[in-house]
């Protein structure tokens, strides 16, 4: 097994997760296209991999399920003020246990606006072109870029795109066209999830991913991935905030979200009431932002 995949695979263990073979196939494979997209150093890899292992649940998920049982779900998933679907609750009777109905309604003709942003143009395409891969590739426009540059047609053979032989080229493409390894060695979490994602859901889970992947994709040395990385904003701001609310010891600002930093971190979420995982998501920095408030 690959280092990717042997990462991929520990990663999701560990969060009680099994993996698909069909995505385990892909990163044993891939080394080489991991190497020639320079997806080679300790940090890139544990960014690439916490991102595909959140869009797919842990390595389970292959295609968006659309499959919803309660209205309350789908409002809060899909209802006005929650997405461009703006789904009204006088529909949906008729899109419950309807994966079809709802991806058509989400993704396709149902909704003009997404339909064109994501290429959609016959019915039945928001369906057909819903969330696959190992990077949730959606639409037909995409599934037609993405096959041009691997050399295989997803958009006539959407099922390929997770395919053991293909399901790792589309996911490295979306990588490599959104500049990510840049993102990656700044360990810019915020832009890697805004062009995965479109916007910043589940940035908390990501970043709780990020620090299993970056843990295991030590440097052979025992060194742990963020290490091999270049010092970001983010984290400076967070080591400052964290000296102004007491951290002890002080922690050098220097932009490395080293074990000082986590532990600091680990310290203020005991000291807030806050789950203790030394990840600071959005949840932990928002209660950092309010204290540093009240000191003012």
């Amino acid at each position: 097994m690959g280092n990717a995949a042997g990462i991929f695979v520990t990663a999701a263990r560990r969060r009680n997760s099994q993996p698909n073979p069909s995505y385990i196939a892909a990163l044993t494979g891939g080394d080489a296209l991991l190497t020639r997209n320079g997806i080679t150093t300790p940090r890139r890899m544990a960014h690439f991999l916490a991102q595909i292992l959140h869009e797919t649940g842990g390595g389970t998920v292959l295609f968006e399920d659309m499959f919803y049982r309660t209205a309350d779900r789908m409002l809060q998933i899909f209802g006005v003020g929650n997405h461009s679907a703006a789904v009204r609750r006088d529909e949906v009777a008729g899109l419950l246990c309807n994966p079809p109905g709802l991806a058509e309604r989400v993704y396709g003709l149902g909704n003009p606006s997404k339909a064109r942003e994501l290429g959609n143009t016959q019915p039945g395409d928001g369906y057909r072109y819903r969330g696959g891969g190992l990077l949730q590739t959606t639409g037909r426009e995409a599934y037609r870029r993405r096959g041009i540059l691997a050399g295989v047609d997803f958009e006539g053979n959407p099922e390929l795109i997770v395919s053991a032989d293909h399901a790792l080229k589309p996911a490295i493409f979306e990588w490599a066209e959104g500049s990510l390894n840049a993102a990656a060695d700044r360990n810019d979490i915020i832009t890697i999830t805004r062009v995965i994602n479109g916007g910043l859901n589940g940035l908390d889970e990501r970043q709780a991913w990020l620090a299993l992947t970056a843990m295991l994709a030590g440097d052979g040395t025992g060194a742990p991935a963020w290490e091999a990385g270049t010092p970001d904003e983010t984290t400076s701001w967070l080591q400052t905030a964290l000296n102004r609310l007491g951290a002890t010891p002080p922690l050098a600002v220097d932009g490395s979200y080293g074990p000082v930093t986590e532990a600091a971190v680990r310290q203020f979420q005991t000291s807030a009431g806050l789950v203790v995982d030394g990840v600071a998501g959005a949840q932990t920095r928002s209660a950092i932002t309010a204290r540093l408030a009240a000191l003012a």
